[in-house]
């Protein structure tokens, strides 16, 4: 492993996801890459987090602040991550993903939703079990967070609307668009 290997591995792989991205950002995690586990069920059938899940996701957490110190992007998002694991054990990146996702809830991105892009990739390495991260504000025709905000033809206060023909934020602001529509105030 170096240091130049991964950012350029790092820099390409945030070039493929969010094509001349003005703003990105990368961070290698050492250490072995964590899985999700599988949703655990009590006798009563409600489903909880396994402990040590729980604990793993904090770890990542407690990292990326560490590498990531400014408000969660609110937009958009695109994610990728290359995974060094120490031994051939057959884990899905899928999972590694969802475990960096949901470590990354209210840190680098407001909620996981936001994420329109992602790659997660799988390597071995014996010596040095390491996660490249990076992510980018992420161009795309599927809206997420604050990058689907309207303007209420109404009250005029910005609101992310629920279906794509919604012009007001709220039914009680209908009628003053269509007032304002016809030329009434």
């Amino acid at each position: 492993m170096t240091i130049a290997a991964d950012r350029a591995r790092g820099e390409q792989l945030m070039e493929l996801l969010a094509p001349g991205a003005r703003e990105s950002w990368g961070t290698v995690l050492l250490g072995e890459p964590h899985s999700k586990a599988r949703p655990r069920f009590d006798t009563d059938g409600h489903a909880y987090k396994d402990s040590a899940d729980a604990d793993a996701e904090q770890a990542t957490k407690w990292k990326l602040r560490q590498f990531f110190r400014r408000g969660p992007l609110t937009g958009n998002v695109a994610l990728g991550c290359v995974f060094f694991r120490s031994s051939r054990q057959e884990i899905d990146a899928d999972n590694m993903l969802k475990h960096v996702c949901d470590a990354g809830n209210g840190l680098l991105w407001v909620d996981d939703s936001q994420i329109t892009a992602k790659y997660g990739g799988i390597e071995l390495d014996r010596e040095q079990p390491r996660t490249i991260l990076v992510m980018a504000p992420h161009v795309s025709t599927m809206l997420r967070g604050t990058d689907y905000v309207l303007t209420c033809a109404g009250c005029g206060e910005n609101f992310q609307p629920a279906r794509a023909t919604q012009k007001c934020c709220s039914r009680d602001c209908a009628p003053a668009a269509r007032r304002s529509k016809a030329g009434r105030s």
